[in-house]
C-alpha cells in the first residue's frame, strides 16, 4: 500500500471519527440543552404557580381585611344612629306636653327617697315648670321640704337635686342613659331588622 493510499485512509478514518464525534457531541448538546429547558419550563411553571397561589394568598387576605374593616365601619354607623335614637328620646321628653312632663319630673323626685333638698334646673326650665315640680314634691312627700335652687346648669332637661353633699341626677339624659343598655338590642332590632 502506498504512501498516499495510507495517508488517505487515515484522514479519511479520522473525518469519520471526527464526524461521529462532532455528531455524538451534538447529540449530547442537544440533550442537555432540552433537559435545561425542560428544567427551566418546570421553574418557571413552579414559580407561575406559587406566583397565582401567593397572590391568591394575598387577595384573600385583603379582602378579609377588608370585609373586617367594612364591618367596623357598619357598626360604627349602626351605634351613631342608635346613640342619634337616645338622643332624640331626651328631645322628645323634653318636648312633651308640659302637664305630664312635670308629672313624670315630679315621680323622679318621688321615687329619689329624699324628703327635700334643691332642685337645680337649666335656666328654661327653672322659669317655665321649676316652681311646679318643687310645689308637686311638697305636696306629695310627707313633710316634704323642697325648694328651688337659684343656681342654674346647663342639663337639657330635668334637674339635679342637692341635698347636702349629695347630688341625685334626675335629668332626662340620665335618666335615658340608665335605660340604654336595656333598650338598645330592641332599638336595634326595630331599627335593623334581620
Amino acid at each position: 500500500m502506498s504512501i498516499e493510499k495510507i495517508t488517505s485512509k487515515i484522514i479519511s478514518e479520522a473525518q469519520e471519527l471526527r464526524d461521529k464525534t462532532l455528531s455524538e457531541a451534538a447529540a449530547q448538546s442537544d440533550a442537555v440543552l432540552a433537559e435545561a429547558r425542560k428544567k427551566a419550563e418546570d421553574m418557571v411553571e413552579d414559580s407561575r404557580k406559587r406566583g397565582v397561589e401567593e397572590k391568591e394568598k394575598i387577595i384573600s387576605r385583603r379582602k378579609s381585611v377588608a370585609d373586617i374593616d367594612c364591618r367596623k365601619v357598619f357598626l360604627a354607623k349602626k351605634q351613631e344612629l342608635i346613640g342619634q335614637c337616645f338622643d332624640r328620646a331626651v328631645d322628645d321628653i323634653i318636648a312633651m306636653d308640659k302637664d305630664r312632663y312635670t308629672e313624670l319630673l315630679t315621680a323622679l323626685g318621688t321615687n329619689s327617697g329624699m324628703t327635700g333638698g334643691q332642685l337645680i334646673f337649666n335656666e328654661n326650665e327653672r322659669a317655665a315648670i321649676g316652681q311646679k315640680v318643687v310645689d308637686a314634691l311638697n305636696s306629695r312627700i310627707e313633710g316634704g321640704s323642697f325648694s328651688l335652687s337659684e343656681e342654674t346648669r346647663p342639663l337639657r332637661g330635668g334637674y339635679m337635686l342637692m341635698c347636702g353633699q349629695t347630688f341625685i341626677n334626675n335629668t332626662i339624659e340620665a335618666l335615658v342613659e340608665e335605660a340604654r343598655p336595656e333598650l338598645t338590642a330592641e332599638v336595634a332590632k326595630m331599627m335593623f331588622p334581620a
